[in-house]
């Protein structure tokens, strides 16, 4: 045998490059770098395809798309304040990213690479909140700064298309001390923008702040026509601002709805529904008020916020007492949710703070056990957990009711409500009664799937945001946030972009 071949013999072929075996998430498939295909080129090389008939698990996997660094926001949390407000949105395609942030900085990214398209810093100011155009052509970006400022600004690269002074309609008040964690909260700010039929845009002006004489609140809604260098305002509600804080707007076709609160000193207002929800048309004329029953003893009002939905002409709240109210004219169906219970001779509840609807669901989220502000003592804790808290509820409305569909509940500590037709996402935030760092990130729902309808679990290094956003392929934008372990501040204050 030729001395080639007899060395040849000695030795095995070497083995053929492992298959790195796809990733499955929802609706798609990760493949690993220079995979061959059609699909989604990730930062990475990665390729982010479609199934094509591949069989997928009841529970998908879910990995990162890319990650933005949004600044430092440690001081903050090494002084205990809490998580930094953060808005987050999806453009109408789904190709951009805006993010607004506690810094006052307005970002917006591509989002399938994380690119930087665009950064603007807004002068001291907190970014409120913030909507695209439906053509994705303006980025409204709405402050809580002593101005209170409206922006259109062109998402190429955020110069400002056009300005409105909120303040003008609310008023304003001193920009706080710079040591004051909490002190952004007192200026006037945009707490809502939402779109209307036509074109219009509807915002919520929002001040409550301290003054030698006494806490004052002032609100008004604005309608308002998008020009090309500003806005114009076609009608305002009430025609004075309001002694009231407007918390969450809802809209659905012709018809509006706000909850309406109050923190000033002095006697109510005649004629608002203070605890609240008052529904209008799209002119900004009064329909009805719908007004809730205080729960006594435990609770001395009722606390509408964020968990409030419209729907044709009926109003779906959550309150911070615990119960969903489903009012119609003339109905009205009411769960006790997370509502009072005895543990020992100790009331707990567990609030409902955010709440939505999709085709005939109504979804809610109940927070972690508390014990009522009326009874509660700086040195108690809730003795045990109630039995509602932290889960994600969802009930049909079928024949005029709420029958309930399932109830999710789990470790995580549950964080906002984002839904977008048959899709819903959870996040899962800061922990509050333990210490464990494996259990942040978001909980995505399939809302056809009621016998099973968790679809992923992301799972993220840092806790997140209650403010999400959801793409129609699936994309999740996730705000990450800082957290105190002891005296140390971990994590991070990024977007993260899922799938």
């Amino acid at each position: 045998m030729p001395l080639l071949l007899l060395l040849m013999a000695c030795f095995e072929s070497p083995p053929a490059p492992a298959e790195v075996p796809p990733v499955f998430v929802r609706g798609g498939k990760v493949l690993p770098a220079g995979s061959k295909v059609e699909g989604v080129v990730l930062p990475d090389g990665r390729v982010l395809a479609p199934l094509d008939g591949d069989e997928a698990p009841e529970v998908a996997a879910c990995v990162p798309l890319f990650q933005v660094d949004l600044g430092d926001v440690s001081s903050g949390v090494a002084r205990g304040g809490a998580a930094p407000d953060t808005v987050v949105a999806f453009s109408p395609d789904g190709t951009l990213v805006a993010v607004g942030t506690a810094l006052g900085e307005v970002w917006v990214v591509d989002g399938h690479s994380g690119e930087v398209r665009a950064r603007r810093t807004l002068p001291e100011a907190l970014v409120r909140t913030l909507r695209w155009a439906d053509d994705g052509a303006r980025l409204f970006v709405g402050e809580q700064s002593p101005d209170a400022l409206l922006h259109a600004l062109d998402p190429a690269d955020l110069h400002t298309l056009g300005s409105l002074r909120l303040a003008d309609f609310v008023e304003t008040s001193a920009p706080p001390p710079a040591d004051d964690l909490y002190g952004v909260y007192t200026l006037p700010a945009a707490y809502a923008i939402e779109g209307l039929a036509g074109g219009d845009l509807l915002v919520s002006a929002v001040h409550g702040w301290n003054t030698d004489d006494g806490r004052r609140n002032r609100s008004q809604l604005v309608r308002l026509r998008v020009l090309d260098d500003g806005f114009e305002v076609v009608a305002r509600w009430p025609s004075t601002a309001a002694d009231a804080v407007f918390g969450g707007v809802s809209v659905d076709g012709r018809r509006v709805a706000v909850a309406i609160r109050r923190s000033a000193d002095g006697p109510d207002p005649a004629g608002l529904p203070v605890d609240g929800v008052q529904v209008l048309d799209d002119r900004l004329v009064p329909q009805r008020a719908v007004r809730y029953p205080v729960l006594a003893p435990h609770f001395d009002s009722v606390f509408v916020w964020e968990a409030l939905a419209l729907r044709g002409s009926t109003v779906f709240a959550g309150m911070g007492d615990g119960r969903v109210a489903m009012d119609r004219p003339g109905q009205r169906v009411v769960l006790d949710v997370g509502s009072p219970q005895l543990s020992g001779d100790v009331p707990i509840a567990a609030s409902i703070g955010h709440l939505a609807t999709t085709g005939d669901l109504v979804l809610a989220v109940t927070a972690r056990t508390n014990i009522p502000w009326g009874v509660e003592r700086p040195e108690m804790r809730p003795p045990s957990a109630h039995p509602g808290e932290n889960r994600l509820w969802a009930w049909s409305t079928e024949e005029g009711e709420l029958v309930p569909r399932y109830a999710f509940g789990a470790d995580y500590d549950l964080a906002g409500l984002t839904v977008r037709g048959p899709q819903a996402i959870v996040g899962a935030g800061p922990r509050q009664t333990d210490e464990r760092t494996d259990l942040f990130g978001v909980l995505a729902f399939d809302l056809e799937r009621p016998e099973a309808p968790l679809s992923a679990v992301c799972r993220t290094e840092s806790p997140v945001f209650w403010r999400h956003a959801l793409a129609a392929d699936g994309r999740i934008a996730a705000i990450e946030v800082p957290y105190l372990a002891g005296e140390e501040v971990r994590g991070a204050y990024r977007l993260t972009v899922l799938r």
